[in-house]
């Protein structure tokens, strides 16, 4: 870490996305550093910047938010800023660029950045930072589906080993911690929660453990199925003979890769219960006895993780009953009139939204819409069909995908998800189920950014005969 921060002394170092989750946290590695000649860009405008920043650190009290964005604040008067209409000028003379994963998403917007990458400018992600200098053994997880909520399983039963944990995820709701990488000693674990496009930008060292929750389809509006795989598989393909990949035996891809890997492999299995380690069998089989254990995968994946540190009482199925989720992911929001209303608006494609009614059951109003990323959705309707009340789809790419396909009295389509909540209340019966699962992408960016929350949406809800 120290040859890395001499390395970046007298740069033109550039931080884009500063308000977000990440490009904040690399800013503020930046300034406890004493770097200077950092550059800040962000799309938004001055006045828009408190906005923005507490829109990207969502997963914290109102105090820590207003602690947090004070020092923004002053770390950020320490660079010099290139907001709204100037967002990037100046990128094309920068020594290395800092960018947050999404940056390969907004092509027209981030175009300067496209010619600057060509150019052959170093870019280095949060990611590569976590994974090139932590001294702490790392934990990384990945996958399709269920990467966030196994993470932070994880953390859970570990922080109960006696030693020092470090949680980071891919998202809003975990704030980033790469101003405290310095902090984290070699008896430290960090668990961090790794998608495609954070290993984009390269990494130097993999993971000692690769926990790989499944293996689909997923963003293909970006790249192809081969290119997807290439890249996921990448951390577990780049590990050595002394490190562990825990590998989900129920996914034929991983299946077949796993055979090739130089890593010691460790399955785990819903399916094929055989398969799981011995240590952990009991754990199976407490999962199959409690029916409210929706995210059974996840938990047997974070428990075969955690055999690996050879900690009996560690692997006690006391933990579980006391498991928090992450939020937006199958989370009982409320309960009105005898109808449970679920967000799970984490559910981005369509394997984590049939796995959510899976466990509900048919008794449930589904709500989706959003982006669809190139995805085939062909057994997403044959099961949502079988498997649902009614469903509502937001007027988005997703429902003219699938609306076509779906019986007229099956579906109907809203522009608004108040106006959807609203009618799936309606139709609703007595201990019924409402689910707002997008099944696709950008679903809070086109539904909710900047309208009403699903909570207060509920909130407003009159009696239902009065709707």
């Amino acid at each position: 870490m120290d040859k890395f921060i001499e390395f970046l002394r007298n740069k033109k170092i550039h931080v884009v996305g500063v308000t977000g989750a990440e490009g904040s946290n690399i800013l503020r590695f930046l300034i406890k550093h004493k770097l200077t000649g950092v550059t800040t860009h962000d799309c938004v405008k001055e006045n828009q910047i408190e906005q923005s920043f507490k829109l990207w650190h969502k997963g914290i009290s109102q105090t820590e938010k207003e602690k947090l964005f004070k020092g923004f604040l002053a770390d950020l008067s320490q660079s010099h800023t290139s907001f709204g209409d100037k967002y990037l000028i100046g990128i094309d003379h920068a020594d290395i660029v800092f960018t947050p994963q999404s940056w390969r998403l907004y092509k027209e917007r981030n175009q300067k950045l496209w010619v600057a990458y060509k150019k052959g400018i170093p870019f280095y992600s949060i990611t590569r930072m976590y994974l090139d200098y932590a001294k702490a053994q790392i934990i990384g997880v990945t996958g399709t589906v269920g990467k966030g909520s196994t993470a932070y399983i994880l953390k859970q039963i570990l922080e109960n080993s006696g030693r020092k944990v470090y949680f980071t995820g891919n998202e809003t709701w975990t704030l980033q911690m790469v101003d405290r990488i310095d902090e984290m000693s070699k008896d430290d674990i960090l668990i961090l929660e790794i998608s495609h496009r954070q290993l984009l930008d390269g990494f130097s060292r993999a993971p000692n453990i690769v926990v790989f929750t499944n293996l689909f389809p997923n963003h293909l509006d970006e790249l192809s199925w081969d290119k997807y795989k290439e890249i996921k598989t990448s951390l577990i393909k780049f590990q050595t003979k002394d490190d562990y990949s825990v590998i989900n035996y129920d996914s034929s891809e991983l299946r077949n890769i796993s055979v090739r890997l130089r890593s010691k492999v460790l399955y785990f299995s819903a399916k094929s219960t055989h398969m799981n380690i011995k240590s952990i069998q009991y754990i199976t089989t407490y999962l199959k006895s409690n029916k409210n254990m929706h995210i059974t995968d996840n938990v047997l994946a974070a428990y075969s993780a955690t055999s690996l540190f050879q900690d009996p009482k560690l692997l006690s199925t006391d933990f579980i009953p006391s498991l928090l989720f992450l939020p937006a992911r199958m989370q009982l929001l409320s309960t009105k009139s005898s109808v449970n209303f679920y967000d799970d608006i984490k559910s981005t494609t369509p394997w984590s939204t049939m796995e959510a009614l899976r466990k509900l059951g048919s008794n449930t109003v589904l709500i989706c819409g959003g982006h669809t990323k190139g995805i085939n959705y062909y057994d997403f309707i044959q099961f949502t069909e079988a498997n649902t009340r009614k469903i509502i789809l937001l007027k988005s790419e997703l429902s003219t995908e699938v609306g076509k396909f779906f019986p007229n009295d099956k579906f109907q389509v809203y522009d608004c998800l108040k106006e959807a909540i609203f009618k799936a209340f309606k139709i609703s019966g007595e201990n019924e189920n409402i689910l707002v699962s997008p099944a696709a992408a950008f679903f809070y960016t086109d539904f909710i950014k900047g309208k009403d929350s699903i909570r207060k949406i509920i909130t407003s809800l009159p009696p239902r005969e009065l709707i």
